[in-house]
């Protein structure tokens, strides 16, 4: 005979219950509460100029958040005159970009094709991807 008893009770789950919530918590905040880079990101003030056979593309990243994001990529994407795809570029942004602060950027072309320096080539900068911490 033995005297083990493997039964849970109503007192054992109403401690282990919040211990378990607490527990994801994190799970959660990751997956339901993280914010929306396109929408807390705002790219302004693109200028692009060529020097010493590259092209760069200059601008600034305004965060309209409150979260800090990290591992920023911008974008750039060039356009022809009807609108058909030529190329793309992109880079990180190297710093940490805090809530209501800003952050400039240079994305650097090396040895780009004449299609890019076109006059009626259309550029298109955008924020591709980041991260933010969840707490």
């Amino acid at each position: 005979m033995s005297n083990l008893n493997m039964d849970t009770g109503w007192k054992q789950l109403i401690f282990i219950l919040p211990l378990m919530l607490i527990g994801f918590y994190p799970l959660l905040r990751m997956t339901f509460f993280k914010g929306d880079i396109t929408k807390e990101l705002v790219i302004s003030e693109v200028q692009q100029r060529s020097s010493e056979g590259s092209l760069e593309i200059l601008g600034l990243i305004t965060n309209t958040g409150n979260r800090t994001w990290t591992s920023v990529t911008v974008e750039a994407e060039f356009f022809d005159a009807s609108g058909t795809f030529v190329d793309e570029a992109a880079e990180y942004v190297d710093a940490d970009i805090a809530g209501n602060a800003q952050e400039h950027f240079k994305i650097r072309i090396k040895n780009p094709n004449s299609e890019l320096d076109a006059p009626d080539t259309k550029l298109v900068v955008k924020v591709a991807g980041g991260h933010t911490s969840p707490f």
